[in-house]
């Protein structure tokens, strides 16, 4: 069996159990605690994110890209239901989808500048939360989800999954503090990797 066939069986399987919980416990699992047993891998959440690749931002009744919070938390979901979560995840969450440890970024300007809040994503300081009791997670043990939809079309173009550890050195620069971390990608860089999904600064597909 190829390593590419053993990902996708297994983040499938892991998908259906996800699914399955979800829909028993009654409570969104998303929000949950993150569970080592139901974590995939960055390998695994590629698989199953593959098909957000060209996805459409959405637009309100006037056909104008909704404003950055509703189309955040419409990308969210996207991202939480093709991960088999049946419920939406809450609003306004560190990580957003907590379950799964993953803070996604949805970025439809001609520039981009990622804002991760308070935390360095590559701070090696736990994160002092109620729901961390267990995990002992830290700051740079978080995944990113990343999409650039850059225009006139608004689409999905690049993807990129990392760690808060591995931020700088797929995009070359450390994120910079004024009120909080931010990270500014440059158009030259989106565009030479128009196509992709990174998983870890590697395309996905390409040997390691």
């Amino acid at each position: 069996m190829s390593v590419r066939r053993s990902v996708q069986e297994s983040a499938q399987a892991q998908k259906e159990r996800i699914h399955a919980r979800d829909l028993a416990d009654g409570e969104p699992l998303a929000n949950a605690p993150a569970d080592p047993a139901l974590l995939f891998s960055l390998s695994e959440l590629a698989t199953l994110l593959k098909p957000l690749m060209g996805i459409d931002a959405p637009r309100d009744e006037g056909n104008r890209i909704l404003e950055v919070r509703p189309k955040g938390h419409w990308f969210e979901f996207e991202v939480a239901k093709s991960l088999g979560y049946h419920y939406p995840p809450g609003a306004g969450l560190f990580p957003d989808i907590r379950n799964q440890l993953l803070e996604v970024k949805h970025h439809t300007g001609k520039s981009v500048t990622i804002d991760f809040g308070h935390h360095h994503p590559g701070s090696k300081e736990v994160l002092d939360v109620r729901w961390n009791e267990k995990a002992r997670a830290r700051v740079c043990d978080i995944r990113y989800l990343i999409a650039l939809a850059p225009p006139p079309a608004f689409r999905v173009t690049v993807m990129v999954l990392a760690t808060g550890a591995e931020i700088d050195s797929i995009f070359g620069v450390s994120p910079t503090k004024t009120i909080k971390y931010q990270l500014g990608i440059s158009r030259q860089w989106r565009e030479e990797h128009a196509g992709q999904i990174l998983v870890s600064g590697i395309p996905f597909g390409e040997p390691e």
